[in-house]
């Protein structure tokens, strides 16, 4: 939205000048309508999902309009974040004059009670089937976006999917996640080279929720337990193919090594050590035979495969005896939410690599993924002052102090234990007609929903069914 903008030379405001653009119905976008979607965003007491970072470093009502075309927003401290936050996708800019008069719910349910600025316009949307977009004529970045329009099927099936992208039924695979290298690679193959693989850095996050807010994982040593008893190596091997990368909590290499990981408990191998003490837990929380539980399952593969992984594992380690529910996507976050379950698990990934993007999903109050808002008071301590932190090694302290209180090896909190455990990380690999230029695989999915930026060159050469995978 912004052309340009300035900081201030102590760092405390951020000056926007915004591009003279119009929403999808014709209404001129303005400052008003920006400091009102800052202000919902960073809104308290409001579970807002992705966005919740901004309540770090802005608080609502105040900033200012200059003029139509020129925002002001001030900062609660200076942060080394803020900018890289403004820009993920999840952090929307909305129209003052619709949204203001609509509830969560009705902006939720259909996608006609709003409306945006974007490349594209909404056309139609068939539930459980498609949905589809027109060119914005009126884009502010013309000539972008450089095709008429863009449609997205939804397939279920794994295989089906394949098959639509090898024969060519669709020109690519929409987020780069969900799937393996492995496949993009054999459909690269089997298409001889028109269809493209792509990959990425390790940006995605595999694990499961305990809900704390019931029996037995209201207990420490119940959920310290289930974290020294999983055994992440082992659903490492075969989930996504074997594809993944050891790593605890924050981005692979950021805060501890690999080495220094792979000999923490929970994740050094062998496992004994580890099962001996969980079991030594269960027995002192009152569970020494094990108990009943539920696992609120995300339909896609990769989580039903580490769901079943996981409870075999829980079950021979500590008799853990535990019933599967899948569900759609809706469905689960919606347990998740609401703890219906004593476990969940979903895949989700950085916005941009920074242990900030893991902090503001997972241990802030009030965010979906933190959903009976865990916390320790010492990790409230260092997520407030990691906020503000702007020396890159006093923040890296930070984060492998973190890292400690999370892993249960921290000397004033020994065998703490957080509501997630962290399994894997994840590399993204994804799918493109070939004749689609200048894509550039993002970090993870999020950067890159607009599509504004890629055009058609039908004279592009195949690279070839054995090309390497263009890398991000």
């Amino acid at each position: 939205m912004a052309h340009s903008w300035e900081v201030s030379k102590d760092g405390m405001e951020f000056i926007f000048h915004l591009n003279h653009a119009n929403w999808h119905d014709g209404e001129p976008v303005t400052a008003d309508d920006i400091i009102f979607s800052l202000d919902r965003m960073a809104e308290e007491g409001v579970t807002r999902g992705r966005v919740t970072a901004i309540r770090d470093f802005y608080a609502p009502g105040t900033g200012e309009p200059i003029d139509k075309h020129t925002v002001r927003m001030p900062l609660k401290a200076k942060s080394s974040t803020a900018l890289g936050w403004l820009a993920v996708d999840y952090f929307k800019m909305y129209p003052k004059h619709i949204v203001e008069n609509r509830s969560q719910d009705e902006l939720n349910c259909c996608y006609e009670n709003n409306v945006g600025s974007g490349a594209w316009k909404f056309k139609d949307w068939k539930k459980g089937d498609s949905w589809e977009f027109e060119r914005n004529d009126d884009y502010f970045k013309d000539p972008m976006p450089f095709f008429d329009g863009k449609k997205v099927y939804v397939i279920e099936d794994a295989a089906r999917r394949l098959a639509s992208l090898t024969t060519q039924q669709v020109m690519g695979w929409l987020v780069m996640g969900g799937t393996t290298l492995k496949d993009m690679m054999q459909v690269q193959r089997d298409s001889g080279g028109v269809m493209r693989a792509y990959k990425s850095g390790p940006g995605g996050m595999r694990g499961f929720w305990m809900h704390i807010n019931k029996p037995p994982f209201d207990d420490v040593r119940v959920r310290r337990a289930v974290y020294l008893a999983t055994d992440r190596q082992g659903v490492m091997a075969i989930s996504y193919d074997g594809e993944g990368f050891p790593g605890n909590y924050f981005p692979v290499g950021y805060a501890h090594t690999e080495e220094e990981i792979l000999q923490m408990p929970g994740w050094r191998q062998p496992k004994d050590e580890d099962i001996a003490r969980a079991k030594e837990l269960m027995a002192e929380a009152g569970y020494p035979d094990g108990f009943e539980a539920t696992f609120n399952v995300d339909q896609a593969k990769a989580s039903r495969t580490e769901a079943e992984l996981v409870a075999a594992q829980l079950k021979d380690a500590l008799n853990i005896d535990i019933e599967l529910q899948v569900h759609d996507r809706a469905s689960m976050y919606q347990g998740m939410r609401d703890g219906t379950h004593n476990f969940s698990n979903v895949g989700t990934g950085l916005y941009f690599k920074e242990p900030a993007a893991v902090i503001a999903q997972f241990f802030t109050m009030d965010v979906l993924r933190n959903p009976e808002n865990w916390e320790n008071p010492r990790m409230t301590e260092l997520v407030k002052a990691q906020a503000i932190e702007m020396d890159p090694d006093k923040r890296i302290a930070q984060y492998r102090e973190m890292e400690e209180i999370l892993s249960g090896v921290h000397p004033d909190y020994p065998e703490e234990a957080a509501h997630y455990i962290q399994l894997f990380w994840l590399g993204r690999a994804g799918m493109l007609d070939h004749h689609i230029q200048n894509f550039l695989p993002p970090y993870h999915p999020h950067c890159i929903w607009t599509y504004e930026h890629v055009w058609w060159d039908e004279d592009a050469q195949n690279p070839g069914p054995d090309a390497l995978p263009v890398s991000g």
